[in-house]
């Protein structure tokens, strides 16, 4: 009798046993096959600096059709026209080296505006100054209002790096000092800051002072002086003066002036010292068991920020009285200031004890080297260590620390700048390595990464652009930013196009 058919299987008469079909069984519902992997995403980029960005073209089109308004957004950040062209013309800048200007400015830079008496009359200009580790002070003409004295010297620059693939820009202007320097000190300079104008000057004048902080070694203390230009610089320079309105038995670190220019802050070892540049009157800031190497205002004025070397950052309010002289003894009222003595690394059990303690410090993993407040909103304010960390700190989110991080800085035992353009777009600095780097505040984005000197940057200076000076000056004409960089090699300046 043949075997019985069962649907799905088959019978082998050798085997004399039932097998199933292979394949669909008939009768059965089929199998849909499943759905193809997803294509795996092409590997994230690791340096910032190479991320592809929408060329020109690009830029204007979306211009034209979005109005200006976000045209680049995803899921992490969202940008606007503005700040796509700040980025572009940051990741393609020039830079310049100015000759024969070795071991002038490296250590501090600043800009400022003022009156030049020239042989065709009063003109305004721009003035650069510059300050080194050898305790000279030398002072440089942006422009051609100098070019007409018969003891002033140019100083011509030449290119010292372009970017790939693009033509050199035009030449960038001469700039214009005097043989000897301004002014020798008897130790190095360690910061020069810009002194904001008082409420009473006219809204014309263009007189503004400067405020100079020297070192100290041995058995010599630190002091501090202030450059007023009384008059007008004539075709020596000499009417600038500089008047010493502190003498400290203690290192001067850093100092830092408040906006409306009432008051001045400079670190020293072991504390801070307040100086009331309306009465000259000093005080201690705050008194603490770590030297103090980086200080800076916030916008309003009302706080200064002291880093320490002990890597903790101590915010304090200058409207609190404060007695003695720097060089006496701390008083009961400044005592509940003294910052206390913490280890390099703060892990584990430590740094919960820390933070038990000091609530209301924040802390670096390393000694902080550079502060730098937000003028836009000033809780905000970003700050550095020597163990190459860039941080953006919160005033109100203090016990959530750094809330963006800024990759690739090189640093290790070197006191190096930070500084952010007039926009506040951009955050820059030296490294250990020889390379000038540029970072997006908003994403941490690193923009551009290039080494163009053998010697790090020790001094950086991001003036604001003015041109409603008479014969505006042409490094601001012809270039949409410029920054001067400082090092022992010499006095930089890196340009947009």
């Amino acid at each position: 009798m043949p075997p019985k058919e069962l649907p799905g299987f088959y019978y082998d008469p050798g085997k004399n046993r039932y097998f199933p079909i292979r394949g669909p069984i008939p009768g059965a519902a089929t199998r849909r096959p499943p759905p193809p992997a997803p294509p795996t995403p092409p590997p994230a980029a690791t340096e910032g600096c190479s991320r592809k960005r929408a060329r020109r073209p690009e830029l204007l089109s979306a211009r034209e059709m979005y109005g200006g308004g976000v045209i680049f957004s995803n899921k992490a950040t969202r940008s606007t026209f503005k700040q796509q062209c700040h980025y572009l013309q940051a990741s393609q800048p020039m830079i310049w080296k100015y000759q024969a200007t070795t071991l002038v400015a490296d250590k501090a830079l600043e800009q400022l505006n003022t009156m030049v008496q020239t042989p065709q009359g009063l003109r305004e200009s721009r003035m650069l100054l510059t300050g080194s580790m050898n305790g000279s002070i030398r002072l440089y003409g942006l422009g051609s209002a100098l070019n007409n004295f018969g003891n002033e010297i140019e100083f011509l620059p030449q290119p010292a790096w372009t970017p790939v693939g693009k033509h050199k820009s035009a030449a960038l202007p001469s700039v214009w000092s005097s043989e000897a320097p301004f002014s020798n000190f008897s130790s190095g300079i360690t910061c020069i800051k810009k002194v904001g104008r008082h409420a009473s000057d006219a809204p014309n004048t263009n007189v503004q002072q400067a405020l100079v902080a020297t070192l100290g070694s041995g058995e010599s203390g630190g002091s501090v002086y202030i450059m007023d230009l009384s008059g007008t610089i004539d075709s020596a320079m000499r009417s600038w003066t500089a008047c010493k309105v502190a003498s400290l038995d203690h290192t001067v670190w850093t100092a830092d002036c408040s906006s409306d220019g009432t008051h001045a802050a400079f670190g020293m070892d072991h504390g801070a010292g307040l100086l009331d540049l309306e009465t000259n009157g000093l005080s201690w800031l705050c008194r603490s068991k770590s030297d103090i190497l980086s200080q800076k205002f916030v916008h309003s004025g009302k706080v200064v920020l002291c880093g320490l070397r002990n890597g903790s950052i101590a915010p304090v309010d200058v409207r609190q009285k404060h007695h003695d002289h720097p060089t006496g003894v701390p008083s009961a009222s400044t005592a509940r200031r003294t910052v206390p003595m913490l280890r390099s690394k703060h892990h584990g059990r430590l740094r919960n004890q820390a933070d038990k303690a000091c609530s209301g410090y924040i802390y670096m993993s390393s000694a902080v080297c550079s502060l730098v407040t937000l003028s836009s909103d000033e809780n905000y304010f970003l700050g550095s260590s020597m163990d190459g960390c860039i941080k953006l700190f919160d005033l109100r989110l203090i016990q959530k620390g750094g809330i963006q991080s800024y990759e690739g800085h090189v640093n290790s035992h070197t006191h190096l700048p930070l500084v952010v353009d007039p926009s506040e777009t951009l955050l820059m600095s030296g490294g250990e390595d020889c390379t000038v780097r540029i970072w997006s505040i908003k994403t941490g984005e690193l923009i551009f990464a290039q080494s163009v000197c053998d010697t790090p940057f020790t001094a950086l200076c991001w003036p604001e652009r003015s041109r409603d000076l008479c014969g505006s000056s042409p490094f601001d004409v012809n270039h949409s930013w410029g920054a001067w960089l400082g090092s022992r090699n010499g006095l930089f300046y890196m340009h947009g196009t």
